[in-house]
């Protein structure tokens, strides 16, 4: 496979020249409303199909990875300053009803007490992930501030100050790309244009903060084959994303907006592609036994 800064360098060249890159087209079969991607209930992973093929999306492919030592340090964290500072409410689930010869009652106190200091390692990100949503949705369908909720306005009104500011075209929104090549999918917040004529991906962010993989995130949209929905093929918006030229984040908080440019390198690619093996290589492995070509077992007298 070529490397990433190989391929970055073709793509660019064939720009110059007024060539398209990519894979030959794909035969396209129309088919009413988008049926492709489909979330899994259980683990919560988000997978697209092309053609009968399923694909994980780019989101899912770090959560299959296992969440980053930071994140996992934080939550141990939310779970401990819940039980310190919420010590009357967790001794009042263990002590009720309490019934010493009632087993049955005494693991029910323990599975509810857990259950519950379980949860604030992930409600605040829960939360969030809502917000985010919302945001998400508000800004690509072009809803006025007035018309959302509290929580939204300000993160929306920053977005509308960074479109005042930027004047970039918007070419398109939620949309989903796919590299069958590598192996998955994913949808695009924002594709837009700015003044020099430049095609630009461009990820939003309404979190604390954003991170070193976010460039991983929007470097794989940025390196997918084509766009299409529901094995048909978009074959506007599938030349225009091969003429993209760079990635970035719009971090939205409530009190401003900070849009960072991403350095796609050639590191960055193969990361991400890394990553995805990995990912994927643990989704089919769940277990031991999965990789296990024989066991032996014995033990010693003591």
């Amino acid at each position: 496979m070529p490397s990433f800064k190989a391929e970055l360098n073709a793509r660019l060249e064939a720009k110059k020249q007024g060539e398209a890159v990519g894979p030959p087209p794909l035969s396209i079969v129309i088919s009413p409303g988008p049926r492709n991607a489909h979330t899994d209930p259980e683990t919560g992973l988000r997978f697209y199909t092309w053609q009968g093929r399923e694909l994980p999306s780019v989101t899912t492919i770090r959560r299959m990875a296992g969440i980053p030592h930071n994140l996992a340090t934080w939550q141990v964290s939310q779970v401990i300053l819940r039980a310190v500072t919420e010590f009357d409410t967790l001794q009042a689930m263990l002590s009720r009803d309490k019934r010493p010869r009632e087993r049955k009652l005494e693991t029910n106190r323990l599975d509810e007490a857990g259950k519950w200091l379980r949860l604030a390692a992930t409600e605040e990100r829960d939360a969030a992930s809502l917000l985010g949503t919302a945001v998400h949705d508000a800004a690509a369908q072009g809803i006025d501030p007035g018309s959302v909720p509290p929580e939204v306005r300000p993160r929306l009104l920053q977005y509308r100050h960074w479109l005042s500011v930027a004047r970039p075209r918007i070419v398109g929104t939620e949309f989903q790309v796919f590299n069958l090549t590598v192996g998955y999918a994913g949808t695009v917040d924002l594709l837009c244009q700015f003044s020099d004529g430049s095609y630009w991906i461009i990820d939003l962010k309404t979190g604390r903060s954003t991170f070193p993989e976010h460039l991983l995130q929007v470097l794989m949209y940025m390196m997918g084959e084509f766009v299409g929905s529901d094995d048909v093929i978009d074959d506007e918006l599938t030349g225009i994303l091969r003429q993209v030229a760079g990635v970035g984040v719009l971090h939205l908080a409530d009190d401003h907006w900070e849009f960072k440019r991403l350095d796609a390198t050639a590191d960055a690619w193969r990361a991400s592609r890394g990553l995805l093996a990995f990912a994927t290589w643990m989704h089919d492995h769940p277990r031991i036994d999965t990789v296990t070509l024989g066991s032996r077992t014995g033990s010693a007298d003591l």
